[in-house]
């Protein structure tokens, strides 16, 4: 990694990759986060959550401005990589002017962030008091902001590095929520001499708020279709069922274990004629959809899911809403509010199902995830509601706005994109606990994160790097 440009931004890239940091999994990170802070003659300290603050300001100065990070990833693997998110480092590899990883996700997100920030807080640069904000557990539902003491933060100005969009302001972003869903699990005597995997997979998957109107298919959903199809032709008998992970990822990949009554050739037809169908409906985005069915050699089965427990979860697949619900009236291309089926899987208290719901009005969001708990409830299943985290609302008149914009077209010689996303930032949280802090995102090319295609544009981060320099500068 270290032939690429800026020297500093990717040797700290590239040494952050080799440190685990699933979410909820930050504890080496944030040493290494204050190690570093500590041998550059930084102050360095972590909060009792483990959110990390290293500072240029001296004395306890107050700082020009934070630039803020979050130090999780989502660790998502194709089905067939063997890497341990615990233990391993990241595989980079750079491909056609991309970094990427092999068969995981990159990090990227936020992990360009961190590295950037810690570029420019450790290097000889003319730049003015800053501090340095490293979050835990930002990917889980923003848990390091919400823990956050606002006394922590020092500063009026409060620079966001988790953007994925070269030449592109964010100023406002989606609230969200989860609703996780429990039906319970009940298994029936029954005795079969055979048993079969339909699995589906090859797909797109990405970020649920940012990738949700981009007509990608959610396979949990899928899988919910060829259920259905086989109950309805020749009866289903449901041994196990599993399908996503991250409640901010859209499932990739789902399966289903059966027991089998019928000729097997008839099983095999239903599941071909499903595949055909998904390939036909996603033409488009879904290139590698496979659905397929397995025999296994688990010997005789001697117990099902009962036929209630079955309708249940299949019917639940199959009503629970998926992408975009509302556009923003005002701004057509923008999504207002969207619902993700994010998961299924078996667990001891029975099957979960976990939706998670954004908007950027807080009254649509309630009315979704009511929505969701109410066709749940229709089906008898447990419904429990987390807490919502609050959208962030665009101030356009922003003076720190007006800087970045100033700023970017000396640099590049023409106005850069402001905008409101439908992802979810720590800057609703942050905002919310300290009045008047003046807050902006920002980053470099960033694709597909949450998914094991994410990938940054080198490019791109040269050129944010020689922006970011100069805007910081310009704020002292």
């Amino acid at each position: 990694m270290l032939n690429l440009k800026p020297e500093a931004v990717w040797k700290f890239f590239a040494e952050i990759s080799e440190v685990p940091r699933c979410s909820g999994n930050e504890d080496e990170i944030g040493d290494y986060l204050l190690k570093v802070g500590k041998e550059a003659g930084l102050e360095a300290k972590a909060d009792r959550s483990g959110n990390v603050l290293l500072s240029r300001a001296q004395d306890g100065g107050e700082p020009a401005a934070v630039l803020q990070s979050h130090m999780d990833m989502v660790c998502e693997k194709n089905s067939d990589v063997g890497h341990d998110f615990t233990s391993d480092p990241l595989d980079l590899k750079i491909e056609d002017g991309w970094v990427t990883a092999k068969g995981t996700t990159l990090g990227a997100d936020n992990g360009i962030g961190m590295a950037l920030a810690l570029a420019a807080a450790t290097g000889d640069y003319d730049l003015p008091p800053l501090d340095f904000l490293f979050t835990v557990d930002e990917e889980r539902g923003l848990v390091g902001a919400r823990e956050l003491d606002s006394d922590f933060v020092r500063g009026k100005r409060l620079i966001n590095l988790d953007s994925e969009e070269f030449g592109s302001f964010t100023v406002g972003c989606a609230g969200g929520g989860t609703t996780s869903l429990r039906v319970p699990l009940n298994r029936a005597p029954r005795g079969f001499n055979q048993a079969a995997k339909i699995s589906v997979s090859g797909l797109t998957g990405g970020h649920s708020g940012e990738d949700i109107d981009k007509g990608r298919a959610n396979a949990v959903k899928l899988l919910g279709r060829v259920l259905e199809e086989v109950r309805d032709q020749v009866g289903l008998n449901l041994l196990e069922i599993s399908g996503g992970d991250k409640h901010n990822a859209i499932p990739r990949e789902a399966s289903a274990y059966i027991a089998i009554e019928a000729p097997w050739g008839v099983y095999e037809e239903i599941v071909d004629e499903c595949e055909d169908l998904f390939i036909d409906e996603y033409s488009d985005t879904e290139r590698d959809l496979s659905v397929e069915f397995l025999e296994l050699s688990w010997g005789e089965v001697h117990e099902v899911m009962t036929e209630d427990t079955t309708a249940v979860v299949v019917d639940l697949i199959r009503a629970l809403p998926f992408g975009v619900i509302r556009r923003d009236r005002r701004s057509p291309s923008q999504v207002e509010t969207s619902t993700n089926l994010a998961s299924v899987e078996e667990t001891p208290e029975g099957i979960e199902l976990v939706t998670s719901s954004r908007s950027s009005m807080e009254s649509q969001l309630e009315e979704v995830r009511d929505r969701v708990e109410i066709i749940a409830r229709r089906f008898g299943a447990e419904v429990t509601q987390g807490e919502p985290y609050p959208s962030w609302r665009p101030d356009y008149e922003s003076d720190l706005l007006a800087e970045a914009k100033e700023v970017f077209q000396d640099n590049y010689g023409r106005e850069p994109e402001v905008k409101a996303i439908h992802g979810g930032l720590e800057t609703g949280v942050i905002g919310e606990k300290i009045d008047g802090l003046d807050m902006i995102a920002m980053g470099p090319n960033i694709e597909s994160p949450h998914s094991p295609d994410e990938r940054v544009e080198v490019e791109t981060v040269e050129k944010f790097w020689d922006f970011l320099l100069d805007f910081l500068e310009s704020l002292g």
